[in-house]
């Protein structure tokens, strides 16, 4: 029995230092949920890859961790990764995350409590409080120009942090804001008007997406591809069982209690390649504002991550 006990810890010891380590940086958003319950679930351990969650608190932080090399993936959007690889090859787009439907999108326009704006045409010419140069940004004109408004009559406002774009919502020093969950949900709770949403669009204006450094993906490709094995489990444990998850998905999303017990969970896609119908108009949105220079699908999207 002794010797077998040795055996046992020699393979565990064995099969530990084999397993090839990875860093993953998360936002405190519902879309890092499958890598949590990965962890939870032991999925990572079962696939032979160490993963190292890392919590981030804000995107800049965040893409100067992936910058600098300090993680090796991390929680994206398009919009973001486009704009902090800028053809350099720093990085690829590896998989969706959530966004691969319309009823998964989480940003909407909404109008203050004690402004005049009830309609979407009431916002020609208003100002909307937004982040430039981002996916919310992205978005809004997205939205807008699908309900037929010109670029003309478009007119934005920037207040980078969301909290703060939140309660200068709420108190009317803006009339109208951009607002991801669980903030767009706060404000209409305080009086402020939902004028649009892309979740009530027929086709998806939002994602998010899995970035994985350059470096990781060819040093360690199997690690990746481990990593993903154990995300698709996890998408299908929360997808067959999502109430069971809640309390993580309250905890991660930073979903406030008046909402916790009613929040929708999302339905999680299985991880696959960020298509080309979905690059496009992102990328094609970033080259007109001049914010970079042509980026092809081919540059900067991996497609094989998931291979044997």
């Amino acid at each position: 029995m002794k010797h077998i006990a040795v055996l046992f810890i020699t393979l565990f010891i064995y099969a530990n230092a084999a397993a090839e380590s990875l860093k993953i940086g998360l936002l405190q958003i519902e879309d890092s949920v499958p890598f949590y319950v990965a962890e939870k679930e032991g999925f990572f351990n079962q696939e032979n890859v160490r993963v190292e969650l890392v919590p981030f608190l804000s995107a800049l932080e965040r893409d100067s961790a992936l910058a600098a090399g300090a993680i090796d993936g991390a929680i994206s959007d398009p919009i973001g990764a486009l704009l902090l690889d800028k053809g350099r090859g720093l990085l690829k787009i590896t998989s969706l995350g959530l966004g691969k439907t319309s009823a998964e999108g989480v940003f909407a326009i909404l109008a203050a409590p004690s402004s005049e704006i009830h309609t979407l045409d009431d916002l020609k010419g208003v100002e909307i409080a937004v982040s430039n140069s981002t996916i919310i940004e992205y978005v809004t004109d997205r939205l807008l120009e699908q309900q037929g408004f010109s670029p003309e009559e478009i007119t934005k406002v920037e207040v980078k942090k969301m909290p703060i774009r939140m309660q200068m919502l709420l108190s009317g020093s803006v009339q109208a804001a951009t607002l991801p969950e669980p903030l767009s949900s706060i404000a209409a709770g305080k009086g402020a008007r939902v004028l649009i949403r892309d979740a009530d669009l027929d086709q998806s204006l939002s994602q998010t997406v899995v970035v994985i450094t350059t470096e990781a993906l060819n040093l360690k490709k199997e690690a990746v591809q481990s990593l993903f094995k154990a995300y698709g489990r996890a998408v299908e444990a929360i997808n067959d069982d999502p109430e069971s998850y809640r309390s993580l998905v309250v905890e991660k999303g930073r979903i406030p209690p008046f909402l916790a017990d009613k929040y929708p969970i999302a339905v999680y896609p299985a991880p696959e390649p960020f298509s080309k119908d979905l690059f496009e108009p992102a990328a094609s949105w970033l080259v007109d504002k001049g914010l970079i220079e042509t980026i092809t699908y081919e540059d900067i999207v991996a497609t094989d991550f998931l291979d044997d």
